[in-house]
């Protein structure tokens, strides 16, 4: 019936999209959610008020336009100048923006939110994230306007700012004050009322006169009146908002609570008859601010944990700039400040604050929160630098080439802000029951009061109204996502960054573990163990492989000891690189070639017996062959060998112990794989060797077919093996790249951060289910003790705030993830 009723209203819109004075089409600005008359401009709509004498339109115009007015600030999103820094191009017309969003605190205010595309056309998705509090929306930039979504937003009582941390603190504060407010306001109307009760009740037991009588009713209906349309405003707009979304709320159920009470009050106060309600309404009005102020601060307090962008980026840059003398002056401005184009100064030690180009200087850069890899990366002019890498070694001048919002960081901390966005089917689970929960509670406060209403009206009243204000959702729609968001946030801290909730439900149930050799099972820091030549040669193959930038020609440059220096009138010439294969260049004439063993027959060397049963042996031993050619002829081989990390043995124990099967995918020697598989216990069924990214994906997908598969691999060369596990799990190469293809980036060294991770999921899944339980039991027992009569509204009012408090104490204390574990 609802999604009938949306599309008759959405069908009857469409037909009136024609201007009502000219007949000439409505454009999008233009249109209003309001079932009046449109028009094309505002000349129209003058002539027509004046022409046609409607006050009734008249007054709905009115309305209208003062909340134009109200809402006159939100023409700015529609700004290129905000588009560029907010809003994000899907396509052509599909447009996507993240609002932080006033006034949502509970799963019943995400199901009003959510609806937005249903009752605004042109909204295509509207995804609230509960735990900060914001909404992610996409929409058709043809059908609708940034500002018109804004504006209904605000009009269904969630008022939207640009969701930035400065931003977020700034809302943040402001809430906090205004509930403060509300809080005092109730509070003194609770005494009051509770001090003119006292009166009343000992008027009982020795008698009062009736002027002091009538007067002490009227003074208390004049309290709980403030006390309803102040501070206890707030349950009668959201009810409002949710009746007109057709959506259920927490706050219908006790908005007719508090509507009960007040009209039994204001019928007796007014007949002179009776018990009145106004003590119970006002300090159930404070006791009710009071448990959603605790539950915001709780959210507030999470929300600040959650934060992960600020916590791996400056918050100040330097910027050069010019004075008006032309002397060149440095000046410290916010990250948000920052434009396309400006030059900044990152002195040595300093995060790079944004995405640039080094104009000036010579460092080097510690680029492990991106690339997993520790060891420094030479940077000079013209060279490309990522927001939150470290700048080693001197100064650099760089210019920005893009803002905060766009780079690279700022796109991981996003992909796993989506995480915490993603519902996971415990999520749905938990929203579908809250969703039905007000319609059944709303039918129970109805038997309630037509049972108890054969014995007393006062009563049924009374046990109706406590049972529409002890029922809750609020529990049930926090317990999950606040867990989950808090796991996460934990599980980055151990530098394990979880892209999607659903990774902790795909570990509940053992399957199978693939994981990929170099730079996962082994260090990926290669080195030199041996090598058999020519010493005369070491130096011109280190002034080759300092040419290149590659792991082996690391370990060279590291590892073999010169025997001597090039002259000055030796140089090196045409350096070419082949992927896959090694370098090779001309010195004084000669060509030298150095590469791994698949050389030989790319260019066809020479190589004599003696070096190919080195070669030979080499395998045997688990060691990788590099050969040294000059002119065609191999005349030197070396050993290089990627050592096991020293926890792996640890960590696939752990595996196993948890029922998880474990295997090796990997393209390198049979012999080199097979003996980390026997280091490491591994049988040799579970052993690949010599197979290509499509063989790995072939043994992934039929894996995945029939149990629980996980594969973890580095991100760049297993990407689609990890995008198709049940859960990919990337330890190397770019944590962009990575995330987009995995679920996890584990960005520590060792393979325990896998158990780490496997251990947190169950946790979490286990306080889910603890939350999960203890909502649906105090849901259930309060119900049953509002309809039988034994708790009154006062202790409703008190017990409703608890389940909240509860869950997301549970949350809390979630073992997950904690700093002591390994």
């Amino acid at each position: 019936m609802l999604s009938e009723s949306i599309s008759t209203d959405l069908e009857q819109r469409n037909q009136q999209c024609s201007c009502a004075h000219c007949g000439l089409p409505v454009p999008a600005s233009m249109r209003h959610p309001e079932n009046v008359r449109m028009f094309c401009c505002h000349g129209c709509e003058t002539a027509y008020l004046i022409l046609q004498d409607d006050d009734e339109l008249r007054k709905t115009l009115q309305e209208r336009q003062q909340h134009s007015n109200r809402d006159l600030d939100y023409t700015s999103m529609d700004h290129d100048a905000f588009k560029t820094r907010y809003v994000r191009s899907l396509s052509p017309e599909r447009r996507q923006i993240r609002l932080l969003l006033e006034g949502i605190y509970c799963s019943s205010c995400v199901f009003a939110i959510e609806k937005l595309s249903q009752y605004l056309e042109g909204v295509i998705s509207s995804r609230v994230n509960l735990t900060s509090s914001t909404v992610t929306i996409e929409w058709n930039s043809d059908l609708v306007s940034l500002s018109m979504i804004a504006q209904t937003l605000h009009r269904l009582g969630y008022p939207p700012h640009p969701a930035d941390d400065d931003r977020f603190a700034e809302i943040g504060r402001a809430e906090n004050r205004k509930r403060l407010i509300n809080l005092a306001v109730a509070g003194a109307c609770a005494g009051n009322a509770m001090m003119i009760a006292f009166a009343l009740y000992s008027g009982v037991f020795s008698g009062m006169a009736a002027e002091y009588l009538h007067l002490f009713r009227w003074t208390s209906l004049i309290v709980a009146t403030v006390s309803l349309c102040g501070p206890g405003s707030l349950f009668f707009r959201t009810a409002w908002s949710a009746l007109k979304t057709r959506t259920s709320h927490m706050d219908v159920p006790v908005a007719v609570g508090l509507l009960a009470g007040y009209g039994l009050g204001l019928a007796n106060t007014v007949l002179g008859r009776g018990e009145i309600y106004f003590d119970s309404i006002s300090v159930l009005v404070f006791l009710l601010l009071v448990g959603r102020y605790l539950q915001f601060w709780q959210q507030r307090k999470a929300v600040h944990q959650i934060s992960l962008l600020k916590a791996l980026t400056p918050q100040y840059a330097r910027r050069i700039k010019h004075d008006h003398e032309g002397q060149q002056v440095t000046e410290s401005i916010p990250l948000d400040a920052i434009e396309i184009g400006d030059v900044l100064e990152v002195r040595a030690g300093d995060l790079i604050p944004v995405d640039g180009v080094v104009s000036s200087g010579n460092s080097s850069i510690d680029c492990s929160i991106l690339t997993g890899e520790s060891i420094g990366v030479p940077v000079t002019v013209g060279d490309h630098v990522s927001a939150g890498t470290t700048n080693l070694l001197s100064p650099l001048v760089i210019q920005a080439k893009c803002l905060v919002a766009h780079s690279r960081l700022s796109e991981i901390a996003s992909l796993v802000e989506a995480g915490i966005q993603s519902k996971t089917p415990i999520v749905q689970f938990a929203n579908a029951i809250g969703g039905y929960f007000v319609v059944i509670v709303l039918l129970l406060a109805g038997l309630t009061f037509a049972g108890w209403a054969t014995f007393s009206l006062e009563l049924a009243i009374n046990h109706a109204m406590t049972l529409l204000i002890v029922a809750c959702p609020c529990a049930l729609g926090l317990a999950t996502p606040f867990t989950i968001a808090i796991a996460q946030a934990r599980a980055a801290r151990q530098q394990i960054l979880v892209k999607s909730g659903d990774v902790f439900e795909h570990l509940q149930q053992p399957g199978t573990v693939w994981l990929d050799k170099t730079g996962t099972i082994t260090e990926g820091k290669i080195s030199v163990v041996e090598y058999q030549g020519e010493t005369e040669l070491i130096p011109a193959i280190l002034a080759i492989e300092k040419q290149v930038v590659h792991p082996i020609a690391n370990a060279l440059l590291r590892d073999l000891v010169s025997t001597g220096e090039l002259s000055e009138t030796d140089h090196v010439e045409e350096v070419n690189t082949l992927p896959g294969y090694g370098v090779c260049g001309r010195i004084n004439g000669a060509t030298i070639a150095v590469g791994s063993e698949k050389l030989i027959e790319k260019m066809t060397l020479s190589i004599s017996e003696p070096f190919k049963k080195q070669l030979n042996r080499y395998h045997q031993s688990g060691l990788t062959g590099i050969v040294i050619a000059v002119d065609g002829t191999v005349q030197a081989i070396c050993a290089i060998s990627d050592q096991i990390r020293p926890d792996a043995s640890i960590a696939i124990e752990q595996l196993k112990s948890a029922g998880w099967k474990v295997g090796i995918l990997s393209g390198d020697h049979v012999e080199v794989v097979n003996k980390v598989g026997k280091q490491l216990g591994i049988p040799e069924e579970m052993t690949f060797s010599q197979i290509s990214p499509e063989q790995k994906l072939e043994i992934v997908k039929e894996s995945s077919k029939q149990e629980t598969t996980i594969m973890v691999g580095d991100g760049v060369n297993d990407s689609a093996s990890l995008a198709a596990a049940s859960v990919g799990i990337a330890v190397h190469g770019g944590a962009a790249v990575s995330l987009q293809a995995a679920d996890v980036y584990i960005n520590r060294p060792g393979l325990l951060g896998i158990t780490a991770l496997m251990q947190g999921a169950k946790k979490t899944v286990r306080t889910i289910r603890l939350n999960f339980a203890v909502s649906l039991s105090y849901n259930i027992i309060a119900a049953g003790l509002a309809m039988s009569g034994m708790i009154n509204p006062i202790i409703a009012a008190i017990l409703m705030p608890l389940s909240s408090l509860s869950v997301l104490t549970i949350a809390f204390l979630n073992p997950a993830f904690r700093v002591d574990q390994p």
